[in-house]
């Protein structure tokens, strides 16, 4: 008995982690990433700001969010040798779960800029800036989560950066470069998770509650 529940056991988490198998995204300049996984039931999301040392190691939880959080560290190469800075956004569903999140306002871009993958050009959600965060904004409600990553882009980096995060041939979010504006400010990415593809998907929830059971481990 106890090997048919090692081999069930063994079968789930086969499968589930075949769900973190994702498409390689679009070159952006000074950034390695982003990447979608799950850790202790929650979900990962990592970039690296190549040229960017910190120097040191923080964690700042999200406004009105109290299971999520944002770490920033330097990263360190298989060799180790220390690179740019880490970023890691741990989101937790039922954060977005409360009366908060469920009827909210249009949102741009933090410059006031439009949205460049939306229709109108905004986007519903509650908009959170977190300075200490390297002035990330987050945007959350019932149906997404994600945020804006400022970042310096090279001025003779022309092309156009926009594509699906597709997990397992599924899409779940959108990456989207936002070149600066007349001024030469405002670039950044945008990270967009869509939560009714995440919630949809059977073999995503099982990850998420197996993760939960095995702590610090990344899927």
């Amino acid at each position: 008995m106890k090997l048919l529940n090692y081999f069930a056991l063994f079968c789930i988490v086969l499968t589930a982690t075949s769900c973190t198998n994702q498409d390689d995204g679009e070159y952006i300049p000074g950034l390695n990433g982003p990447e979608v996984n799950i850790q202790d039931g929650k979900i990962l999301i990592q970039a690296e700001l190549v040229n960017i040392n910190l120097g040191t190691s923080l964690s700042v939880g999200i406004p009105k969010m109290p299971n999520s959080y944002i770490s920033l560290s330097d990263a360190v190469y298989e060799d180790g040798s220390l690179g740019g800075t880490q970023i890691d956004v741990s989101f937790d569903l039922k954060d977005v779960e409360s009366d908060d999140f469920q009827s909210v306002p249009p949102q741009v871009l933090p410059d006031g800029r439009p949205f460049p993958f939306m229709v109108d050009g905004t986007l519903p959600g509650l908009a959170f800036y977190v300075p200490k965060a390297k002035e990330m904004t987050f945007y959350a409600s019932t149906k997404l989560f994600g945020f804006f990553l400022p970042l310096k882009i090279p001025s003779d980096f022309v092309d156009e950066v926009s594509y699906r995060i597709r997990i397992n041939g599924k899409n779940y979010g959108v990456v989207a470069l936002v070149h600066p504006d007349e001024r030469g400010e405002g670039s950044g990415v945008v990270v967009l998770l869509t939560l009714d593809d995440v919630r949809n998907n059977p073999e995503l929830k099982k990850l998420l509650n197996y993760s939960k059971k095995h702590k610090n481990i990344i899927f």
